[in-house]
C-alpha cells in the first residue's frame, strides 16, 4: 500500500456477526449487501450512516456501459428485480420487474439486464421490464456467473462448470466466436480490457487463467484459496487469495506489437491487434496499418521478400519510394527519394538489394555466390510484381474525375516505377508478355534512362519498343530495319520484326510519316509483300501518300495493287482511272484463270468483277470483255451505261437466254418509276420480277396490268427492243442460220408469245407493233394478238369512259346536295342561350358569336363542341348522315 501512497479514509461497522456478502464501488457511493439488505453509503464510508435501499435481496450489479453520472444499482429479490438511482439528493425506486425466482447472477449493461437463474439466463429491459426469448438454458447443476466486456458490448456467460458463452447485446444472439473452456469448475468469473479470465481451486492451489482472443494466454498459480478477483484501472487484474493479493499488469500494447515483429512473428502480431481491438473499434485500422508496414520490413530484412510486399500492399499510406531506394542503381541517375525506409535504422546509405542480401547471409553463414544469386532473384521477381499492381492502382487514380482521386503519385515516382519495373522485368521473365503489355498501355520512363542497360543485355526489341511507346518512330524503323537486314537475334522471328514495322508504319504521321513509309515500304515488300497492305488499307488513319504514288510503291505486286484499288473503292476515294485500272486488273486475272486446265466457268475473281462493272463500270472495258465472251459481264456494262438495246441482245443472241432478258425488261421498266438496285443475274428475284412469257408460269396473268413494273412516267421501251431484237433474229437466221442459236421459227414463235404475253402494255401499242410485224407473216398467224389487244384495248376505252360519265353524274349530285343542305337555314334569336355553356349566342352589343349548327337545329357554340359530328345535347352521331355523293369526287380522285 505505501508504494502506490494508499492509505485509510474511513472505516464503517455495518454488523457485529455477519459478514459482508458483497460490495461493490462507483465514484461517489459504496454499496453493500448484509444479511439480505442493501445499503449505500457515501464514498468515503464515514461521513454519514448507510441508508437502506432494500431488503431480501439476494445478489446485487452496478450499471455500466451509458449510466451517466448518477449512481445506478439493480437488486434481484426473491421474486422480482429492482433498480435504484441516485437523482442528486437521494434514492429513489426507478422500475420494479417480476421473476420467477431470486437470480442467482446479474449484470446491468446498457438498456439490457442480464439475470441468471438456476435453469437458465434472461435478458429484461430496463425501461419495460420485458423480458427477451430465453438466452441460453442451464442444466442447474452449477451456479450461473456473468462478466461484462464493455469495450465489445458483449457478456461472457458460463453455462457448464467450466464453459463460457459470449452473448453480443446488440444483436441479442450468442456471438459467432468459439466457447471458453477451462480445465476445472469456476469459482470467479471476470473481465479486464480485452481480457476474460476465470479461478478455480482445488488441492490447497489457486488457478487464474486469463483469456485473449478466445486463446489461453497466461496462467496464475498461487498457495490457498482464491477468494476474489477483479478488475482494476488500465487493464490491470487483482486477485485475492487468502494471504495475499496480487495484481497483474499488463504490457504495453505497442511493446508487444514490436517484440513479435522483431522475431518476425508477424501473425502472432496480428493475432495481438486483433484480440486487442474490436472489429468497430477506430483505432484497429490505424494499429494494423503500423503492424503491416512494420511486418513487411521485419520481412523484407529476413529474406521474404513476397510476404513483405504482400503486407506493404495493406498499408493505404505506404511510400513506394521507401522500396526503390533498395534498387538504387536501375533507377534513374537524376532521381532523388523523398523519403528513407523505416528499415535503414538511420544509416546514412541504404544498401542495394543485393548487398542487403549478402549481409544477411554472411550473418547465417550461407554466403555462397548460388545462395546470393538465387535470393537477388526472389528479390527482383518479388519487386517486378508489387510494382506492376502498385503502377496499376496510380494509373487509376488519374483516370478518376478530380474530386474522387486520392493522393497519387508524382510524375518523378511514375519515370522511377517505370525504369525499374521494365529492368525487373527483363532481369526475371523468361518470356516478354508481361513487358509487351505494359510498353503497349503507355510508359512513364525515358529513352535515356534505360537506353545503356539495353543495350548492354542486346534487347534492342525493347528499346525499339520503348521508342515507339514515346512516338519516336524513325528510331522505331532504323532498328527494326537493321535487325530484319542483319538477324542476328535468334530471339526474334523475322515475322514478329515485320508486324513491328508495319505496327510503327500504321502509327506515323505527318510530313515525316510520309517519308518514312517511302523508304521502310520497299523492304517490306521485299521481305513480306502482303503485310504492307495492313499499312495503306487502315481505316480511320490520315492517308499519308495519294493513291498514285501508294500505287507505285506497290508496283510489280499485282495482288497487292488489286487489294489497295477495292479499298479505295469501297471507300469511294476512287477516280476514274483507279476504277478503270481494277477494272483490267479484274479482267486479266479472270483471263489468267480462264486459261488454267479444267477451270470453271465461274470463278471468285469472275463473280467479283461482275459486282464491280454494276457498281462502278467503265466503258473502257468493253473491247476486253467482247474478246474473252464475257457476256454477262458485258451485260451488266451495257445496262449501267443505258445501252438496253445491245444488252438484250447480249441475252437474247449471244447468251440465248430469253427468260433473262424478260427479267431484264421487268427491271429497267421497274427502274424508271422506283430505286430498284437488282441485278439481272441475281439466284433469287422478287416475284414481281420474274418473267411470265419465257421464265416459270405464274398462276394467272390476268393481274399482270397491277404489276409495278407497269408505272407511270419517262422510261424506256425495253420489250418494244425485245420484240425488235426477235424480230430481226427471226430475218437473220433464215439468212445465216449458222450464226444463231435458234431457228427463224423459234424467234418467231419467243416474238408471238411476247406479244401474247404483253398484249396491251404500254410498251407495246398496237400500231407501233404492227408497223414492225414483217408484212409476209399472215393475218391468221397474229391473229390470237390483234383478237387479245382488241379486247384489251377496248376495255380500256369503256372503262374511262364510264368513269368519265360516273364522275359527272357524281359532280351533280353531289352540287345537288350541297345546295339542299345550304338552303337549309337556322334563327339565333336574343335570347337563345348554348347548351353545353348556358350563355348567349349575341351579347348585350348584338354581336354574334361563332356557332356550330347540327342537322336536328341543335346550335352550340365553336369553342364548346366537344365532336363535330356528334350532337352534345342529345349524343346523337350524324357521321353516316352525309350524302353519298359527297364522296364521290373524293374516291374518284383516289382511284
Amino acid at each position: 500500500m505505501a508504494r502506490t501512497g494508499a492509505r485509510p479514509v474511513g472505516q464503517v461497522r455495518l454488523s457485529a456477526r455477519r459478514a459482508v456478502e458483497q460490495v461493490c464501488a462507483t465514484g461517489g457511493f459504496v454499496f453493500v449487501l448484509l444479511d439480505g439488505v442493501l445499503s449505500a453509503l457515501p464514498g468515503n464510508v464515514q461521513s454519514s450512516a448507510p441508508v437502506e435501499l432494500c431488503k431480501d435481496v439476494k445478489h446485487m450489479c452496478l450499471h455500466t456501459g451509458d449510466a451517466g453520472t448518477n449512481a445506478e444499482v439493480c437488486a434481484a429479490t426473491r421474486k422480482k428485480l429492482v433498480l435504484f438511482a441516485h437523482n442528486g439528493m437521494t434514492f429513489e425506486q426507478r422500475q420494479e420487474f417480476p421473476t420467477s425466482e431470486a437470480a442467482a447472477a446479474l449484470a446491468w449493461h446498457g438498456p439490457l439486464i442480464c439475470a441468471g437463474f438456476r435453469r437458465e439466463y434472461k435478458l429484461f429491459s430496463e425501461r419495460t421490464g420485458l423480458a427477451f426469448e430465453d438466452v441460453c438454458p442451464l442444466d442447474g447443476k452449477h451456479v450461473p456467473r456473468i462478466a461484462v466486456l464493455s469495450g465489445r458490448n458483449e457478456l461472457l456467460l458460463l453455462i457448464q462448470e467450466g464453459v463460457g458463452l459470449f452473448y453480443n447485446l446488440s444483436t441479442k444472439q450468442p456471438s459467432p466466436k468459439n466457447t471458453i473452456t477451462w480445465p476445472r469448475k469456476v469459482t470467479c468469473l471476470g473481465a479486464s480490457g480485452n481480457h476474460v479470465f476465470g479461478a478455480s481451486s482445488a488441492g490447497g492451489l489457486a488457478q487464474l487463467d486469463i483469456f485473449a482472443d478466445q486463446k489461453k494466454c497466461q496462467t496464475l498459480t498461487l498457495e490457498g484459496t482464491m477468494m476474489a478477483v477483479c478488475h482494476a484501472s488500465e487493464g490491470r487484474i487483482l486477485v485475492a487469495a487468502e494471504t495475499s493479493v496480487t495484481c497483474l499488469t499488463p504490457i504495453p500494447f505497442q511493446q508487444q506489437v514490436e517484440q513479435l515483429l522483431a522475431q518476425v512473428r508477424t501473425s502472432e502480431a496480428l493475432d495481438l491487434i486483433n484480440a486487442t481491438y474490436g472489429p468497430e473499434d477506430p483505432e484497429r485500422q490505424v494499429q494494423l496499418e503500423k503492424c503491416h508496414k512494420l511486418a513487411g520490413w521485419a520481412l523484407f530484412a529476413d529474406l521474404q521478400f513476397l510476404k513483405a510486399f504482400q503486407h506493404f500492399m495493406y498499408c493505404s499510406g505506404f511510400r513506394i519510394e521507401e522500396v526503390l531506394l533498395y534498387w538504387r542503381r536501375y533507377l534513374p541517375e537524376d532521381w532523388e527519394a523523398t523519403c528513407r525506409p523505416a528499415s535503414d535504422g538511420g544509416s546514412a546509405s541504404v544498401p542495394e538489394v543485393g548487398e542487403l542480401v549478402r549481409q544477411k547471409l554472411l550473418e547465417r553463414q550461407q554466403a555462397g555466390e548460388a545462395a546470393v544469386s538465387a535470393n537477388v532473384g526472389l528479390a527482383n521477381a518479388a519487386a517486378a510484381s508489387f510494382l506492376l499492381k502498385q503502377r496499376e492502382a496510380l494509373l487509376s487514380q488519374e483516370r478518376l474525375p478530380a474530386e474522387q482521386r486520392m493522393q497519387g503519385a508524382t510524375p518523378a515516382v511514375l519515370r522511377a516505377i517505370d525504369t525499374l519495373l521494365l529492368k525487373l522485368l527483363l532481369e526475371t521473365d523468361e518470356d516478354d508478355l508481361r513487358l509487351t503489355e505494359v510498353l503497349e498501355r503507355g510508359i512513364r520512363c525515358r529513352v535515356e534512362d534505360c537506353e545503356g542497360f539495353l543495350r548492354e543485355r542486346g534487347r534492342l526489341d525493347v528499346l525499339a519498343r520503348l521508342w515507339k511507346a514515346h512516338g519516336m518512330y524513325d528510331l522505331v524503323l532504323r532498328e527494326w530495319s537493321s535487325m530484319l537486314s542483319a538477324r542476328t537475334d535468334a530471339r526474334i522471328s523475322r515475322a514478329q520484326i515485320v508486324n513491328e514495322m508495319v505496327e510503327a508504319l500504321r502509327s506515323v504521321r505527318g510530313a515525316s510519316g510520309a517519308a518514312l513509309l517511302r523508304r521502310y515500304v520497299p523492304q517490306l515488300l521485299s521481305v513480306d509483300a502482303p503485310s504492307v497492305l495492313q499499312v495503306f488499307t487502315s481505316r480511320g488513319r490520315e492517308a499519308l501518300l495519294l493513291p498514285d504514288e501508294v500505287l507505285q510503291l506497290l508496283e510489280g505486286h499485282e495482288s497487292l495493287v488489286m487489294a489497295f484499288l477495292e479499298e479505295l473503292v469501297a471507300r469511294k476515294e476512287a477516280e476514274p482511272r483507279h476504277c478503270a485500272r481494277l477494272g483490267l486488273a479484274y479482267v486479266a486475272k479472270v483471263e489468267e484463270e480462264l486459261s488454267l486446265p479444267g477451270s470453271a466457268k465461274g470463278t471468285p475473281t469472275r463473280a467479283k468483277l461482275l459486282r464491280f462493272i454494276e457498281s462502278e463500270g467503265s466503258s473502257e472495258l468493253l473491247p476486253r470483255l467482247e474478246a474473252l465472251h464475257l457476256h454477262e459481264e458485258r451485260v451488266a456494262l451495257c445496262s449501267r451505261e443505258l445501252r438496253h438495246q445491245e444488252a438484250l441482245r447480249i441475252l437474247a443472241l449471244d447468251l440465248n437466254d430469253l427468260a433473262r432478258a424478260e427479267v431484264y425488261c421487268r427491271l429497267v421498266m421497274a427502274r424508271a418509276t422506283s430505286e430498284v438496285r437488282l441485278s439481272v443475274f441475281s439466284a433469287e428475284l422478287p416475284a414481281w420480277a420474274r418473267g411470265i412469257v419465257f421464265g416459270p408460269k405464274k398462276p394467272s396473268t390476268h393481274s399482270d396490268d397491277k404489276d409495278p413494273v407497269h408505272g407511270e412516267g419517262e422510261r424506256a421501251r425495253p420489250l418494244m427492243l425485245l420484240l425488235k431484237i426477235l424480230l430481226e433474229a427471226h430475218e437473220g437466221a433464215a439468212e445465216k442460220p449458222e450464226d444463231y442459236k435458234k431457228v427463224t421459227a423459234e424467234y418467231r414463235e419467243a416474238a408471238l408469245s411476247l406479244l401474247m404475253g404483253y398484249a396491251g402494255h404500254r410498251d407495246l401499242p398496237p400500231n407501233e407493233v404492227l408497223g414492225v410485224l414483217p408484212a409476209h407473216w399472215s393475218l391468221e398467224g397474229v391473229a390470237d394478238y390483234l383478237s387479245k389487244s382488241a379486247r384489251i384495248c377496248l376495255h380500256q376505252q369503256r372503262a374511262s369512259m364510264l368513269e368519265e360519265n360516273l364522275s359527272s353524274m357524281a359532280y351533280l349530285k353531289t352540287f345537288s346536295a350541297w345546295t339542299k343542305e345550304r338552303m337549309r337555314k337556322v334563327s339565333i334569336t336574343v335570347d337563345r342561350c348554348c347548351p353545353v355553356c348556358n350563355k348567349r349566342f349575341v351579347d348585350k352589343d348584338s354581336v354574334g358569336k361563332a356557332f356550330v349548327a347540327y342537322p336536328n337545329e341543335t346550335c352550340v357554340h365553336f369553342t364548346c363542341k366537344e365532336h363535330p359530328s356528334i350532337c352534345p345535347k342529345t349524343g346523337k352521331n350524324f357521321a353516316d348522315n352525309l350524302s353519298v355523293y359527297c364522296h364521290a369526287l373524293g374516291a374518284r380522285d383516289e382511284r
